[in-house]
């Protein structure tokens, strides 16, 4: 299957866009991206998640038709969909699993991992909860020693951990039907959002030493905490950034569309830069009115200050700060922002850096934050049908079997990836 042309498609459905990017890769070659299709939400979705049936059928399938026109009609000759989900009570938990060591050297084996990781990715789900993803966190060695990798270390126990995501049922289903309605012979694959922007823009030297991703999208707000090429932590915020756009609106009596509009296409920002004294704008009424600049800047500020607050209060109770080595990378429509960073760093103190798709190689115009998370789906759907070809053994053919487990190979896919753009 490595001399073969094979074609992947990713598809996020956003709160501002439909967006879908179809790829393709062979034998060695790098991923490249042949083709794609976006268009506006229009409330199809709604903090990250379905509110009209319908209106995403709709919106999906206008978005698969540009790409694949863009791709020269390989749509359908994708051997997968992979599909970004948010919102859908989407929850995290740590999962725990141990194996006795029992060979006489007392030295950990593959198959002692894979005893252990598969027995805590085994933690029993609530009947109206779905397995998203599961991710390797870290390792144990007779309860006391953490390691990153333990083949080979001499143990008589050995505990692994595992980040498991995992959401509401029928909200994600909603997610699946938005695809098979369009297309019924194609289920699409699953990443949550935030660990798809992982595989799209992280580095490996931030995979390694410690990095606070955060997506600051249009309706709602993901996270992932990844250290010593582990996942700690993830989860969702209900706000996003255009929440921004309605404190605006509500708080100057606007129209949410003109605020909407300012802050997307630089206005609000380069107003703020030329440090203007006032903004002379139209109200919901219809009339004319001045209003003070500063007016606009302490509300923009009230709300992003607010989302990071939230998340620094979370990421306290858990402790994270103290494995932050590489600090935040901020991306999402959210972090083009001008002013993001900067309150970010006064509110949690850490460096940050704007976070954007690495080495797309094919069509351009994916060079924005906006399609960290599309490419990275894309990336992620990548890695997995890579190792899917390579399987070599019987041992590695039970690691990589379920589409479940497949998180757990991060550091191989970081490995992969930089040995190719050497």
């Amino acid at each position: 299957m490595f001399n073969q042309h094979n074609v992947i498609t990713a598809i996020e459905l956003g709160s501002s866009k439909i967006c879908v990017l179809v790829g393709s890769y062979s034998g060695e070659e790098p991923l490249t991206v042949i083709g794609r299709g976006e268009v506006a939400s229009d409330n199809a979705v709604f903090k990250g998640e379905i509110a009209s049936m319908d209106l995403i059928r709709d919106k999906l399938n206008d978005a698969i038709d540009l790409a694949d026109k863009q791709s020269g009609g390989e749509v359908d000759n994708s051997i997968m969909f992979v599909m970004t989900v948010t919102g859908c009570d989407i929850s995290s938990v740590i999962g725990e699993g141990t194996a006795f060591i029992q060979n006489e050297s007392r030295r950990i084996t593959e198959e002692d991992i894979f005893e252990a990781v598969g027995n805590a990715k085994s933690m029993p789900l609530n009947a109206d909860r779905t397995l998203i993803n599961s991710f390797d966190a870290y390792y144990k060695i007779d309860g006391i020693q953490r390691v990153t990798q333990p083949l080979n270390m001499h143990a008589r126990t050995l505990n692994a951990y595992s980040h498991i995501i995992h959401g509401n049922t029928l909200r994600l289903q909603n997610f699946s039907a938005a695809l098979t309605d369009v297309r019924p012979d194609d289920e699409p694959m699953k990443v949550f959002s935030a660990m798809a922007d992982v595989y799209g823009i992280l580095t490996s030297d931030e995979l390694a030493s410690g990095t606070l991703l955060i997506n600051l999208g249009a309706g709602s707000t993901e996270y992932a905490v990844v250290c010593n090429n582990g996942v700690l932590a993830s989860g969702v915020l209900g706000v996003g950034f255009e929440h921004v756009a309605n404190d605006l609106s509500v708080g100057l009596n606007l129209p949410y569309e003109y605020c909407s509009r300012i802050l997307r296409d630089g206005t609000l920002e380069r107003m703020i830069r030329e440090n203007l004294p006032y903004v002379e704008c139209r109200t919901n009424s219809g009339s004319m009115r001045r209003i003070p600049l500063d007016s606009f800047n302490r509300i923009i500020d009230a709300r992003l200050r607010e989302i990071f607050e939230l998340l620094s209060a979370r990421m306290a109770r858990e402790h994270f700060w103290s494995n932050l080595g590489s600090g935040c990378v901020l991306t999402g429509g959210g972090a083009e922002f001008f002013k993001t960073a900067e309150l970010f760093h006064q509110v949690c103190d850490l460096p940050s850096r704007i976070g954007r798709p690495m080495g797309v190689k094919g069509i351009s115009g994916l060079e924005s934050a906006r399609y960290s998370t599309v490419y990275g789906a894309l990336c992620y759907a990548h890695a997995f049908c890579r190792q899917q070809d390579s399987r070599n053994n019987s041992l590695v053919d039970r690691l990589e079997k379920s589409i479940s487990g497949f998180g757990d190979t991060l550091s191989r896919f970081f490995s992969m990836k930089n040995h190719r753009n050497n």
